[in-house]
């Protein structure tokens, strides 16, 4: 196993990551018990949506639909299913899971935070986005904290380590890896400042955990990483 000074993390994604440099409470085991904590309530409104949603199917196309986007429409839709198609579940709870990260691939906290910052992207895509229920937990998870450990560490075990982690074949997690790098649009960096939002998002989650329980959770989505994104739609809009 190696050790947290044989796989440095870059300076971007180092803790304390507070903007007054202030130490964060978040460490691997407060990261990973909050991020579970937090998927399994996601898991449970996102499969009663689709429990609600029956077989409903809103993506038929018209004759007039446009062929290119009609086929990009469906290229996602099947990398978003191949995430659902492996027919297992996981065996153990999201907590475990992830631990298993940290113990068995070095995890650090900083990269459960930039997956964390993954998946609230897929949330968000406009084309109704992908979200995490049980069918695809093991598979999207993995493939996130790998993309993420890429993208945060200097160095990396293979990918056969992390399937193995992560309980798939390497082959498939190769598929997969390619997959959510596609949905994902290639847009993989984190700023420091988004990174920081995330980060603070957790704390809070940490701090007032007893008084989110019981009330219908909010999105995933955290301020840090919406505002650049309103800053751009109002350039847009300035600009036509």
């Amino acid at each position: 196993m190696a050790s947290s000074s044989e796989f440095p993390s870059s300076d971007a994604f180092a803790f304390p990551c507070r903007d007054d440099g202030t130490p964060t409470a978040l460490s691997p085991p407060v990261v990973i018990s909050v991020l579970a904590s937090i998927l399994e309530r996601h898991i449970a409104l996102n499969e009663k949506a689709l429990l609600a949603a029956g077989s409903h199917d809103d993506t038929a196309t018209s004759d007039d639909a446009d062929d290119d986007l009609a086929a990009a429409a469906m290229a996602t839709r099947r990398r978003a299913e191949a995430f659902d198609s492996g027919g297992t579940e996981l065996d153990m709870s999201l907590r475990e899971f992830l631990d298993r990260f940290h113990r068995y691939a070095d995890v650090s906290p900083a990269v459960y935070v930039v997956a964390y910052a993954y998946l609230d992207r897929l949330r968000r895509r406009g084309d109704g986005g992908v979200r995490v229920v049980r069918a695809n937990a093991q598979r999207l998870l993995t493939a996130a904290i790998l993309v993420a450990s890429k993208f945060v560490e200097d160095r990396n075990y293979k990918n056969s380590h992390f399937a193995a982690v992560g309980g798939i074949g390497a082959a498939e997690l190769g598929r997969l890896e390619l997959d959510f790098l596609f949905l994902m649009e290639f847009r993989l960096n984190v700023c420091a400042t988004v990174f920081r939002s995330y980060c603070r998002h957790l704390e809070r989650e940490v701090s007032f955990a007893g008084r989110y329980r019981g009330r219908v959770q909010k999105p995933l989505v955290c301020a840090g990483e919406a505002r650049p994104r309103q800053a751009q739609h109002r350039q847009a809009a300035a600009a036509q």
